[in-house]
C-alpha cells in the first residue's frame, strides 16, 4: 500500500474510543466511487458513495481522480473503526492521516486515532532518532 506509511510497533491505548460506524464501507481495487466533500476534523479523508449506495470515510490518497467528484480505489481499503479501550496493547501496522491501523491482542484489525495512542517507549525513541 504505497498510499500509507508502514510502521509495525508496538503501542498502548492512553484514551477510550468507541466505533463511530458499525457498518463500515469496503472497497476493492479498481472500484469506483463518488467523492463528495473532505473531513474538517481529519484532514486527508473524503466522504465517497459505492455504486451499492453505501457511503463512508476513506483516505483521499487512496483514490485516483476521474473527474472532480468520481475517483478509482488504488488498493482495497475497509473503514473498519477498532473500540478499544485505556490499557490495551496493539500492533500498529500502518499510519495514515492521523489514524493508524491497528491489530488487537484477539487478532482484529482497524482505524483507531493516533490520539488515543501511545507508542512503547523504545518505538518513540527509534521515531525521534528518525525526525534529526
Amino acid at each position: 500500500m504505497a498510499w500509507c506509511k508502514a510502521m509495525p510497533s508496538q503501542a498502548k491505548v492512553i484514551r477510550d474510543y468507541t466505533s463511530a460506524y458499525p457498518d463500515p464501507i469496503a472497497v476493492g481495487k479498481g472500484e469506483r466511487v463518488l467523492i463528495s466533500h473532505c473531513d474538517l476534523q481529519w484532514r486527508g479523508w473524503v466522504w465517497v458513495t459505492l455504486a451499492s449506495g453505501k457511503s463512508g470515510w476513506a483516505p483521499q490518497q487512496l483514490f485516483a481522480p476521474l473527474s472532480a467528484y468520481e475517483g478509482t480505489a488504488l488498493d482495497d481499503y475497509c473503514a473498519h473503526e477498532l473500540t478499544v479501550r485505556v490499557g490495551e496493547t496493539l500492533t500498529l501496522i500502518k499510519a495514515l492521516n492521523g489514524w493508524y491501523f491497528a491489530r488487537k491482542t484477539d487478532g482484529e484489525q482497524g482505524w483507531v486515532p493516533q490520539e488515543h495512542i501511545r507508542l512503547k517507549d523504545k518505538q518513540r525513541e527509534e521515531n525521534d532518532k528518525r525526525a534529526l
